[in-house]
């Protein structure tokens, strides 16, 4: 039986509680942050950030807990003041004993804030005073939610504990507790048998409150819950074992490990944001756990593929879970196929480490590594990547999904951006653990570089903040378009400026990224003008049409930018995480100036709306768009020349961004076209139902998409000849008996 939602009046303001998870932050590790950082504990000694509870579990954890519980205690009223008072001195009483208990200890495990025996620090009287208050607001706040529970109406008790937010608390719970295993142990062989021991305690304990809490009558939910939550809290010791390590390289597979688990996340219905984030963080850790096993294992195969298998075996069991606590009805296949999309990059990635761990590497194993992987992209990774845009189609033809339209594009969006971005962090991994070491330019960085990307920073954040000013100042339309065009124009004479002093570092970047920036430039123009004009049958008057133009050239400069100086000047290449932050900073201006500019454009707001989305959705989709083939066509090559010299280290990833490249450029072009068609089925369908012909006004916005889309595609394909036989093959091989004319013909 599907579970109702929570009853959110029964909840404690969301301000309330967010109020209270900041202070535990601030009072305990924000506080022993800055002794830490003023040098007020011990020096020579294990100091703050060794622990894991004290780092991640202070820091995030508990005030995730904190959150959770007294937003689901709804306050404390009077009738059960007393049980919560008992229990909170009970325990603050047993915390002061086992403060006592350390500092009586003849034989203490010595750290910067118990630096010798019967000796507490400043910074350790102030941790002993915060654990014993903290143990004892968890704990009242948490019997104030099982006392609440028990006078509820069993429906409205099931309700709570099978919701996400029941999960979260719960895994909440045990990640401290594993964290707190982890510290405690005193060789990395010792972790598994404390885990156990920790979470099992944790887990019994968890069991009981819950049976005493629903009056005894839903253990199996009660156990469900439990048995779920468990699931990222190991995850989580083994994200952050006893002796960790972390390179570049690590960071890097363990960041895809965790899209990989945020991908998963989509086989998962989610009604609010707040849910999806819950749902992604818990499939992120249950990757993440035995991604980075496998990873610091690279040199030894049969640990790799277990740990891999793992994380594998771990998504797909809490994913299941989920399903089965909340009775999820979504497509019982996506509980499978979803969830094993990201696999193949991942893998990639996990190949990459391997031969860099065997180096000299065969090079005939590193290019059947990518094809291999692209066979693998291409029939499932690619596919599952489409059945997320499956939906949004159903949701366009009408019926019973169509007002969840937006929520569907959002999560199929997000879906792509996901496992678009780690499948470029897996080629990056790859070339890099594949190439040997002299053929591997590592880039460098200057402090001149670092304040010329924290002027570009500072540049964007006026920029998007005057515009969103200029959407709302109380002035006239002239005076309203005159202000936004003057913001993007100098928006992009001052990355102009930045452009110009740094340079390029030969003709093919230069190429690339004047080709993407006239491309970007047509189409965010194209797209502010067409879905906030003649899409919506709303007349464009010149100042609209230069507000675009100035929009188009600010998006312009921006993919200029972080296409070509920001990876490589003409003095030296940039390093590639200096590369990956210039990316995200110009990935942020292509995608927010045009939205932010397109809001003071009345035609945002039409009168009547002839398409299923929204306009300022429709521009920040098209935004969106433009701004992947960009990286795809400039960002990803630029890369890969300044950081990878000989052909014959290039074969290997280029199998495998091949299979990227055609497989999102067929779908995205053809799909353009299926959604006019789609579009006008609609519309006629909608008159038919009432009996009157399809009007003008219909006719001529049927008219405009079509325009639209079509324009998308012959921009869309210009960029594909600048890479020659890497794409074309791949975008127009096995063309059906409509032939090329088909990515431009409705």
């Amino acid at each position: 039986m599907a579970v109702p939602p929570v009853d959110r009046s029964l909840l404690a303001p969301p301000f309330v509680a967010l109020r209270v998870a900041v202070g535990v932050a601030v009072l305990g590790f924000g506080a022993l942050t800055v002794f830490s950082v003023f040098g007020l504990g011990a020096e020579g000694l294990p100091g703050l950030f060794t622990f894991r509870s004290a780092t991640v579990g202070d820091g995030l954890l508990l005030p995730l807990l904190s959150y959770a519980l007294v937003r689901a205690s709804g306050g404390v009223i009077a009738f059960r003041r007393r049980a919560v008072a008992f229990t909170a001195v009970g325990i603050f009483l047993a915390g002061a004993a086992i403060q006592a208990q350390w500092l009586l200890n003849p034989r203490p495990r010595a750290n910067w804030t118990l630096p010798r025996p019967h000796y507490f620090n400043l910074p350790g009287w102030w941790h002993a005073v915060f654990f014993a208050l903290g143990m004892a607001f968890l704990a009242g706040a948490a019997i104030a939610v099982v006392v609440r529970l028990r006078g509820e109406a069993p429906a409205v008790v099931e309700s709570r504990i099978r919701s996400v937010g029941a999960v979260g608390t719960l895994a909440s719970v045990f990640g401290f507790m594993a964290l707190v295993a982890v510290d405690n142990a005193a060789t990395s062989r010792d972790v598994p048998g404390l885990l156990a021991l920790h979470l099992g305690a944790s887990a019994v304990s968890a069991f009981v409150l819950l049976g005493f809490a629903t009056r005894w009558r839903l253990l199996g939910r009660a156990a469900q819950l439990v048995v779920t939550a468990l699931l990222p809290a190991g995850a989580l010791a083994y994200a952050f074992p006893h002796d960790l390590r972390y390179d570049l390289w690590i960071a890097l597979v363990v960041v895809i490990a965790g899209l990989a688990g945020v991908f998963a996340a989509g086989a998962l219905t989610a009604v609010t944001v707040a849910q999806r984030c819950v749902l992604s963080a818990i499939l992120l850790v249950c990757a993440v756990g035995p991604i980075y096993q496998a990873v610091t294992a690279a040199a030894a195969p049969r640990q790799l593929i277990t740990a891999a298998a793992v994380g594998v075996v771990l998504v797909l069991a809490a994913t299941l879970g989920l399903r089965l606590l909340r009775d999820d009805k979504a497509d019982p296949l996506w509980t499978w196929v979803i969830p094993l999309a990201m696999v193949p990059v991942v893998g990639y990635a996990l190949a990459g480490q391997y031969f860099a761990a065997h180096q000299p590497v065969n090079p005939l194993a590193v290019n059947l590594a990518g094809v291999v992987a692209a066979a693998l992209f291409v029939t499932v990774t690619g596919r599952s990547v489409r059945a997320q845009f499956n939906l949004v189609i159903k949701a366009e033809q009408g019926g019973p999904m169509a007002p969840r339209l937006s929520e569907f594009k959002w999560q199929a969006y997000a879906g792509m951006v996901v496992a678009y971005v780690g499948t470029i962090l897996a080629s990056i991994v790859f070339a890099a653990s594949t190439t040997p070491a002299a053929d591997w330019t590592p880039g460098s960085v200057s402090q001149a570089d670092v304040f010329r990307l924290g002027g570009v920073v500072a540049i964007v954040a006026v920029t998007c903040a005057g515009l969103a000013l200029a959407a709302v100042l109380p002035v006239g339309r002239g005076i309203r378009h005159a202000l936004v065009t003057a913001l993007c124009l100098g928006f992009a004479a001052a990355l102009g400026a930045s452009i110009r002093e740094q340079g390029f570092a030969g003709w093919v970047p230069i190429a690339l990224a004047a080709l993407t920036g006239l491309v970007t430039l047509c189409f965010v123009t194209e797209g502010i003008i067409s879905n906030a004009g003649y899409l919506q049958n709303v007349v464009i008057g010149w100042g609209e049409r230069t507000v675009a133009v100035a929009c188009g050239f600010a998006s312009a400069a921006a993919t200029v930018w972080m296409t070509g100086p920001a990876l490589q000047s003409s003095a030296t290449g940039r390093g590639v995480l200096p590369g990956l932050v210039g990316l995200f900073v110009g990935a942020g201006a292509c995608l927010l100036i045009p939205t932010l500019a397109a809001r003071t454009l009345p035609g945002v707001h039409p009168p009547r709306q002839f398409t299923p989305n929204r306009p300022l959705h429709g521009i920040l989709q098209d935004s969106f768009v433009v701004l992947v083939l960009s990286v795809s066509v400039a960002w990803v090559p630029t890369f890969f020349f300044s950081h990878v010299q000989g052909l014959a280290n290039w074969w290997g990833l280029v199998i495998f961004y091949l299979a990227l490249m055609g497989d999102a450029y067929k779908y995205v072009m053809k799909n353009n076209l299926a959604h006019v068609r789609r579009q006008r089925e609609w519309v006629y369908a909608q008159a038919a139902a009432t009996g009157r012909p399809v009007t003008a006004d219909e006719d001529r916005a049927l008219a405009g998409l079509a325009r639209h889309v079509v324009r998308q595609n012959i921009l869309a394909v210009g960029p594909l000849f600048m890479l020659l036989l890497l794409v074309i093959p791949s975008v127009f091989g096995g063309l059906d008996d409509e032939g090329f004319n088909q990515y431009f013909t409705v």
